[in-house]
C-alpha cells in the first residue's frame, strides 16, 4: 500500500478499485457524499480517483507518505489565480426564493 499526501488542499476520494483504471471507471465515481482528505492510500494493483479544486494559490506537492521514497518522488503543483472567476462549489449557495422562515427571521430582507 502507498500513501500520497496533497499540502495546501483538500480533495474528495471518488473512486477505487482493484485492477487497472479505465474511462469506463468514471461511471462509478462517487459524486455525491465522497470524502475529503488530505491523504489518500493507494493498494498495490488498485487505482484511486480523486476530485480536487485548486483554489489555493501557491506552490505545493503531492508527496508519497513511504519513507523509503519521500525524498525524489515529490510533484511540485503551481497553483495561480487565472484571468476568470470560476466559483467553487463548495461555497454556499443562496438561500431559495421559496425558503419557509420563522420567528424573527420572517421580517428579515434575505434579498428574495
Amino acid at each position: 500500500m502507498q500513501t500520497w499526501h496533497l499540502d495546501g488542499h483538500s480533495f474528495f476520494v471518488v473512486g477505487m478499485a482493484w485492477g487497472k483504471w479505465s474511462p469506463d471507471a468514471r461511471s462509478t465515481y462517487n459524486l455525491v457524499d465522497a470524502m475529503y482528505r488530505s491523504t489518500v492510500q493507494v493498494y498495490p494493483t488498485s487505482w484511486t480517483a480523486v476530485l480536487v479544486y485548486l483554489d489555493n494559490e501557491g506552490m505545493w506537492n503531492l508527496r508519497s507518505q513511504d519513507v523509503k521514497r519521500y525524498l525524489g518522488q515529490e510533484l511540485y503543483l503551481r497553483v495561480r489565480q487565472g484571468d476568470s472567476e470560476v466559483p467553487d462549489p463548495r461555497d454556499e449557495l443562496p438561500m431559495p426564493s421559496n425558503a419557509l422562515l420563522c420567528g424573527k427571521a420572517t421580517r428579515l430582507s434575505f434579498g428574495l
